[in-house]
Protein backbone atom coordinates (compact mmCIF):
# COMPACT_ATOMS: atom_id res chain seq x y z
CA UNK A 1 0.00 0.00 0.00
CA UNK A 2 1.20 3.51 -0.89
CA UNK A 3 0.33 6.62 1.11
CA UNK A 4 -1.66 9.27 -0.79
CA UNK A 5 -1.13 11.91 1.90
CA UNK A 6 1.39 13.89 -0.22
CA UNK A 7 -0.93 13.76 -3.23
CA UNK A 8 -4.15 15.32 -1.91
CA UNK A 9 -4.47 18.88 -0.60
CA UNK A 10 -7.07 17.86 2.01
CA UNK A 11 -4.24 15.89 3.62
CA UNK A 12 -6.34 12.78 4.06
CA UNK A 13 -4.23 9.77 5.15
CA UNK A 14 -5.63 7.42 2.50
CA UNK A 15 -3.62 4.71 0.77
CA UNK A 16 -3.60 3.09 -2.67
CA UNK A 17 -2.88 -0.52 -3.52
CA UNK A 18 -0.40 0.65 -6.17
CA UNK A 19 0.99 3.98 -7.40
CA UNK A 20 2.59 5.04 -10.69
CA UNK A 21 4.15 8.35 -11.76
CA UNK A 22 3.35 9.35 -15.35
CA UNK A 23 5.99 11.72 -16.75
CA UNK A 24 5.76 11.29 -20.54
CA UNK A 25 3.51 10.22 -23.39
CA UNK A 26 5.91 7.36 -24.02
CA UNK A 27 5.20 6.06 -20.51
CA UNK A 28 1.48 6.51 -21.14
CA UNK A 29 1.64 4.30 -24.25
CA UNK A 30 3.31 1.57 -22.21
CA UNK A 31 0.75 1.82 -19.43
CA UNK A 32 -1.39 -1.28 -19.04
CA UNK A 33 -4.23 -0.90 -16.59
CA UNK A 34 -5.85 -3.93 -15.02
CA UNK A 35 -8.52 -3.46 -12.38
CA UNK A 36 -9.55 -0.21 -10.67
CA UNK A 37 -7.45 2.84 -11.49
CA UNK A 38 -7.51 6.57 -10.83
CA UNK A 39 -5.67 9.39 -12.59
CA UNK A 40 -4.60 12.09 -10.16
CA UNK A 41 -3.32 15.58 -10.99
CA UNK A 42 -2.61 18.07 -8.24
CA UNK A 43 -5.02 16.33 -5.86
CA UNK A 44 -6.67 19.70 -5.16
CA UNK A 45 -10.24 18.65 -5.87
CA UNK A 46 -10.58 15.17 -4.42
CA UNK A 47 -11.71 13.54 -1.18
CA UNK A 48 -10.57 10.02 -0.40
CA UNK A 49 -13.26 8.63 1.88
CA UNK A 50 -11.59 5.20 1.86
CA UNK A 51 -8.33 3.65 0.77
CA UNK A 52 -8.20 3.07 -2.99
CA UNK A 53 -8.16 -0.63 -3.87
CA UNK A 54 -6.42 -0.14 -7.18
CA UNK A 55 -3.72 1.84 -8.99
CA UNK A 56 -3.36 5.61 -8.68
CA UNK A 57 -1.53 7.21 -11.62
CA UNK A 58 -0.11 10.63 -10.79
CA UNK A 59 -0.06 12.82 -13.91
CA UNK A 60 3.24 14.68 -14.08
CA UNK A 61 3.29 15.63 -17.77
CA UNK A 62 5.28 18.88 -18.07
CA UNK A 63 6.00 21.47 -20.74
CA UNK A 64 4.73 24.71 -22.25
CA UNK A 65 5.39 26.40 -25.56
CA UNK A 66 4.24 29.16 -27.88
CA UNK A 67 2.43 27.70 -30.92
CA UNK A 68 1.87 30.92 -32.86
CA UNK A 69 2.03 34.66 -32.33
CA UNK A 70 0.57 37.71 -34.01
CA UNK A 71 0.53 41.41 -33.16
CA UNK A 72 -2.63 41.11 -31.07
CA UNK A 73 -2.72 37.50 -29.86
CA UNK A 74 -0.65 34.51 -28.87
CA UNK A 75 -1.45 30.80 -28.82
CA UNK A 76 0.16 28.53 -26.25
CA UNK A 77 0.15 24.79 -25.64
CA UNK A 78 0.52 23.50 -22.09
CA UNK A 79 1.00 19.96 -20.78
CA UNK A 80 -1.78 18.66 -18.55
CA UNK A 81 0.47 18.16 -15.52
CA UNK A 82 1.60 21.78 -15.33
CA UNK A 83 0.48 23.73 -12.28
CA UNK A 84 -2.39 26.05 -13.30
CA UNK A 85 -1.28 29.04 -11.22
CA UNK A 86 2.27 28.77 -12.59
CA UNK A 87 0.88 29.05 -16.13
CA UNK A 88 -1.24 32.05 -15.14
CA UNK A 89 1.88 33.75 -13.78
CA UNK A 90 3.82 32.91 -16.97
CA UNK A 91 1.06 34.57 -18.99
CA UNK A 92 0.68 37.74 -16.92
CA UNK A 93 4.42 38.26 -16.62
CA UNK A 94 4.47 38.35 -20.43
CA UNK A 95 1.51 40.78 -20.53
CA UNK A 96 -0.83 38.24 -22.10
CA UNK A 97 -4.50 38.73 -21.25
CA UNK A 98 -7.12 36.07 -20.58
CA UNK A 99 -5.99 34.18 -17.47
CA UNK A 100 -5.29 36.95 -14.97
CA UNK A 101 -8.54 36.62 -12.98
CA UNK A 102 -8.04 32.87 -12.51
CA UNK A 103 -4.87 33.14 -10.42
CA UNK A 104 -4.23 31.00 -7.36
CA UNK A 105 -6.68 28.27 -8.35
CA UNK A 106 -5.03 25.07 -7.11
CA UNK A 107 -4.47 22.06 -9.32
CA UNK A 108 -3.17 21.24 -12.78
CA UNK A 109 -4.01 22.45 -16.27
CA UNK A 110 -5.60 19.09 -17.07
CA UNK A 111 -7.91 19.36 -14.08
CA UNK A 112 -8.71 22.97 -14.98
CA UNK A 113 -10.05 22.03 -18.39
CA UNK A 114 -11.89 18.89 -17.24
CA UNK A 115 -13.60 20.89 -14.47
CA UNK A 116 -14.00 23.97 -16.70
CA UNK A 117 -12.81 26.38 -14.03
CA UNK A 118 -13.84 30.01 -13.73
CA UNK A 119 -13.13 32.76 -11.23
CA UNK A 120 -13.71 36.47 -10.68
CA UNK A 121 -15.65 36.89 -13.92
CA UNK A 122 -13.26 34.97 -16.17
CA UNK A 123 -13.86 31.55 -17.73
CA UNK A 124 -11.38 28.90 -18.84
CA UNK A 125 -13.53 28.04 -21.84
CA UNK A 126 -13.30 31.60 -23.21
CA UNK A 127 -9.58 31.20 -23.98
CA UNK A 128 -9.75 27.49 -24.83
CA UNK A 129 -8.87 26.44 -28.39
CA UNK A 130 -8.41 22.67 -28.30
CA UNK A 131 -6.92 19.81 -26.33
CA UNK A 132 -5.29 16.47 -26.93
CA UNK A 133 -6.41 13.40 -25.03
CA UNK A 134 -5.45 9.74 -25.15
CA UNK A 135 -8.02 6.97 -25.24
CA UNK A 136 -7.14 4.51 -22.50
CA UNK A 137 -8.75 1.73 -24.54
CA UNK A 138 -6.95 2.25 -27.84
CA UNK A 139 -3.93 4.36 -26.74
CA UNK A 140 -4.79 6.66 -29.66
CA UNK A 141 -4.23 10.40 -29.25
CA UNK A 142 -7.25 12.43 -30.35
CA UNK A 143 -7.91 16.16 -30.69
CA UNK A 144 -11.00 17.89 -29.26
CA UNK A 145 -12.24 21.41 -30.03
CA UNK A 146 -14.44 23.54 -27.78
CA UNK A 147 -17.71 22.10 -29.08
CA UNK A 148 -16.40 18.55 -28.63
CA UNK A 149 -15.66 19.22 -24.95
CA UNK A 150 -19.29 20.16 -24.16
CA UNK A 151 -18.32 22.67 -21.49
CA UNK A 152 -20.87 23.62 -18.85
CA UNK A 153 -20.78 24.97 -15.32
CA UNK A 154 -17.85 23.06 -13.76
CA UNK A 155 -18.46 20.40 -16.40
CA UNK A 156 -17.00 18.85 -19.53
CA UNK A 157 -17.52 15.65 -21.48
CA UNK A 158 -14.41 14.22 -19.78
CA UNK A 159 -16.31 13.98 -16.50
CA UNK A 160 -18.95 11.80 -18.10
CA UNK A 161 -19.01 10.08 -21.50
CA UNK A 162 -15.25 10.33 -22.02
CA UNK A 163 -14.04 9.34 -18.57
CA UNK A 164 -11.84 6.78 -20.30
CA UNK A 165 -9.80 9.55 -21.96
CA UNK A 166 -6.80 11.24 -20.37
CA UNK A 167 -6.17 14.88 -21.26
CA UNK A 168 -2.48 15.31 -22.08
CA UNK A 169 -2.21 18.91 -23.34
CA UNK A 170 -4.35 22.03 -23.75
CA UNK A 171 -4.08 24.90 -26.24
CA UNK A 172 -5.15 28.42 -25.23
CA UNK A 173 -5.36 31.67 -27.15
CA UNK A 174 -4.49 34.82 -25.19
CA UNK A 175 -4.68 38.47 -26.15
CA UNK A 176 -1.75 40.87 -26.29
CA UNK A 177 -4.09 43.86 -26.00
CA UNK A 178 -6.10 44.81 -22.94
CA UNK A 179 -9.32 42.86 -22.38
CA UNK A 180 -9.76 43.29 -18.64
CA UNK A 181 -12.74 42.21 -16.55
CA UNK A 182 -12.97 43.92 -13.17
CA UNK A 183 -16.74 43.50 -12.72
CA UNK A 184 -16.54 40.85 -9.98
CA UNK A 185 -18.32 41.73 -6.78
CA UNK A 186 -20.00 39.82 -3.98
CA UNK A 187 -21.64 40.58 -0.67
CA UNK A 188 -18.17 40.77 0.90
CA UNK A 189 -15.70 41.93 -1.74
CA UNK A 190 -15.11 43.68 -5.05
CA UNK A 191 -12.29 43.20 -7.54
CA UNK A 192 -12.45 46.82 -8.70
CA UNK A 193 -12.18 48.06 -5.10
CA UNK A 194 -9.07 45.94 -4.56
CA UNK A 195 -7.21 47.58 -7.47
CA UNK A 196 -4.94 50.58 -6.83
CA UNK A 197 -6.06 53.90 -8.33
CA UNK A 198 -4.55 53.98 -11.83
CA UNK A 199 -5.68 55.09 -15.27
CA UNK A 200 -4.97 51.66 -16.76
CA UNK A 201 -4.09 48.18 -15.55
CA UNK A 202 -1.82 45.36 -16.68
CA UNK A 203 -2.59 41.64 -16.30
CA UNK A 204 -0.24 41.46 -13.32
CA UNK A 205 -2.22 44.24 -11.60
CA UNK A 206 -5.38 42.15 -11.86
CA UNK A 207 -3.63 38.97 -10.78
CA UNK A 208 -2.11 40.61 -7.71
CA UNK A 209 -5.54 41.95 -6.73
CA UNK A 210 -7.09 38.49 -7.17
CA UNK A 211 -4.33 36.93 -5.07
CA UNK A 212 -5.00 39.44 -2.30
CA UNK A 213 -8.74 38.72 -2.40
CA UNK A 214 -8.28 34.95 -2.40
CA UNK A 215 -5.68 35.10 0.36
CA UNK A 216 -8.06 37.05 2.59
CA UNK A 217 -10.89 34.54 2.39
CA UNK A 218 -9.34 31.16 1.50
CA UNK A 219 -6.83 28.94 3.32
CA UNK A 220 -3.32 28.34 2.05
CA UNK A 221 -3.16 24.63 1.09
CA UNK A 222 0.49 24.63 2.18
CA UNK A 223 -0.64 25.36 5.73
CA UNK A 224 -4.02 23.68 6.12
CA UNK A 225 -5.86 20.80 4.47
CA UNK A 226 -8.31 22.15 1.89
CA UNK A 227 -9.88 21.32 -1.45
CA UNK A 228 -11.22 24.81 -2.12
CA UNK A 229 -14.95 25.14 -2.74
CA UNK A 230 -16.59 21.91 -1.60
CA UNK A 231 -19.91 22.39 -3.39
CA UNK A 232 -21.04 23.84 -6.68
CA UNK A 233 -23.16 26.96 -6.67
CA UNK A 234 -26.70 25.61 -7.08
CA UNK A 235 -28.78 26.34 -10.15
CA UNK A 236 -32.40 26.89 -9.21
CA UNK A 237 -35.57 28.21 -10.83
CA UNK A 238 -35.98 31.95 -11.10
CA UNK A 239 -39.23 31.64 -9.15
CA UNK A 240 -37.44 29.93 -6.27
CA UNK A 241 -34.70 32.55 -6.30
CA UNK A 242 -37.18 35.41 -6.06
CA UNK A 243 -38.73 33.71 -3.03
CA UNK A 244 -35.34 33.10 -1.37
CA UNK A 245 -34.24 36.67 -2.04
CA UNK A 246 -37.00 37.83 0.29
CA UNK A 247 -35.69 35.54 3.04
CA UNK A 248 -31.93 36.00 2.62
CA UNK A 249 -30.64 39.54 2.49
CA UNK A 250 -28.30 40.38 -0.36
CA UNK A 251 -28.74 37.04 -2.11
CA UNK A 252 -27.16 37.48 -5.53
CA UNK A 253 -28.03 35.65 -8.73
CA UNK A 254 -25.97 35.01 -11.85
CA UNK A 255 -26.62 33.57 -15.31
CA UNK A 256 -26.64 29.78 -14.93
CA UNK A 257 -23.75 28.85 -17.23
CA UNK A 258 -20.88 31.29 -17.64
CA UNK A 259 -19.49 33.22 -14.70
CA UNK A 260 -20.62 36.79 -15.33
CA UNK A 261 -21.14 39.81 -13.11
CA UNK A 262 -23.36 42.67 -14.19
CA UNK A 263 -24.65 45.75 -12.43
CA UNK A 264 -28.13 45.29 -13.80
CA UNK A 265 -30.52 42.36 -13.85
CA UNK A 266 -31.94 42.75 -17.37
CA UNK A 267 -30.81 39.19 -18.13
CA UNK A 268 -33.11 37.88 -15.38
CA UNK A 269 -36.16 38.43 -17.60
CA UNK A 270 -34.66 36.16 -20.26
CA UNK A 271 -33.96 33.05 -18.16
CA UNK A 272 -35.94 30.43 -16.27
CA UNK A 273 -33.04 29.40 -14.03
CA UNK A 274 -30.34 31.24 -12.10
CA UNK A 275 -27.20 30.34 -10.21
CA UNK A 276 -26.88 31.43 -6.58
CA UNK A 277 -23.82 31.40 -4.28
CA UNK A 278 -23.72 28.30 -2.10
CA UNK A 279 -21.51 30.15 0.37
CA UNK A 280 -24.24 32.70 1.05
CA UNK A 281 -26.81 29.96 1.67
CA UNK A 282 -24.43 28.25 4.13
CA UNK A 283 -23.67 31.59 5.80
CA UNK A 284 -27.37 32.08 6.44
CA UNK A 285 -27.47 28.74 8.26
CA UNK A 286 -24.47 29.58 10.44
CA UNK A 287 -21.94 27.28 8.82
CA UNK A 288 -19.07 29.76 8.62
CA UNK A 289 -16.30 28.86 11.11
CA UNK A 290 -18.16 25.78 12.36
CA UNK A 291 -15.98 22.91 13.59
CA UNK A 292 -16.51 19.31 14.64
CA UNK A 293 -13.34 17.64 15.89
CA UNK A 294 -10.62 18.13 13.29
CA UNK A 295 -13.05 19.09 10.47
CA UNK A 296 -14.60 22.49 9.94
CA UNK A 297 -15.43 25.31 7.60
CA UNK A 298 -12.92 28.10 7.15
CA UNK A 299 -13.55 31.16 9.35
CA UNK A 300 -13.94 33.47 6.36
CA UNK A 301 -15.71 31.19 3.86
CA UNK A 302 -18.49 28.71 4.65
CA UNK A 303 -18.07 26.94 1.30
CA UNK A 304 -14.55 25.82 2.17
CA UNK A 305 -14.33 22.65 4.25
CA UNK A 306 -10.94 22.19 5.88
CA UNK A 307 -8.95 19.51 7.65
CA UNK A 308 -7.44 21.10 10.76
CA UNK A 309 -5.13 18.12 11.12
CA UNK A 310 -5.65 14.41 11.52
CA UNK A 311 -9.17 14.14 10.09
CA UNK A 312 -10.03 11.08 8.03
CA UNK A 313 -11.79 11.21 4.70
CA UNK A 314 -14.87 9.62 6.27
CA UNK A 315 -15.02 12.35 8.94
CA UNK A 316 -14.78 15.08 6.32
CA UNK A 317 -17.47 13.41 4.22
CA UNK A 318 -19.83 13.07 7.20
CA UNK A 319 -19.35 16.76 8.02
CA UNK A 320 -20.10 17.75 4.42
CA UNK A 321 -23.18 15.52 4.32
CA UNK A 322 -24.49 17.28 7.42
CA UNK A 323 -24.07 20.60 5.59
CA UNK A 324 -25.99 19.27 2.60
CA UNK A 325 -28.78 17.93 4.79
CA UNK A 326 -29.12 21.30 6.55
CA UNK A 327 -29.46 23.16 3.25
CA UNK A 328 -31.98 20.61 1.98
CA UNK A 329 -34.05 20.85 5.16
CA UNK A 330 -34.16 24.64 5.31
CA UNK A 331 -34.19 25.68 1.64
CA UNK A 332 -35.05 22.49 -0.28
CA UNK A 333 -31.86 22.82 -2.32
CA UNK A 334 -29.65 19.86 -3.18
CA UNK A 335 -26.02 20.94 -2.97
CA UNK A 336 -23.85 19.10 -5.48
CA UNK A 337 -20.27 18.26 -4.63
CA UNK A 338 -17.58 20.11 -6.54
CA UNK A 339 -14.89 17.85 -5.07
CA UNK A 340 -14.60 14.34 -6.45
CA UNK A 341 -15.56 11.75 -3.85
CA UNK A 342 -13.53 8.52 -4.03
Amino acid sequence: MVSLLPYNTLRVPAKAHDFKLLKSLKELKKLRLVGPHLFLGGGANILFVHDFAGTVIHINLKGKKIISERDDEITIEVAAGENWHDIVMWAVQNNWYGMENMALIPGTVGAAVVGNIAAYGQNQEDIFVKLQATSLKTQKIEEFNKADCQFGYRESIFKHQLKNYLVTSVTYQLSKTAHLNTSYRSRYESLAAELPPKSSYTPIDITEAVIRLRSKKLPDPKLIGTAGSFFKNPIISKKKYLTLAKQISGLQAYPPQKLQYTDEFQWLDKVDQVKIPAGRILDELGWKAKRVGNVGTYPTHALTVVNYGGATGAEIYDFAETMRADVKKNFDIDLEYEVVIV
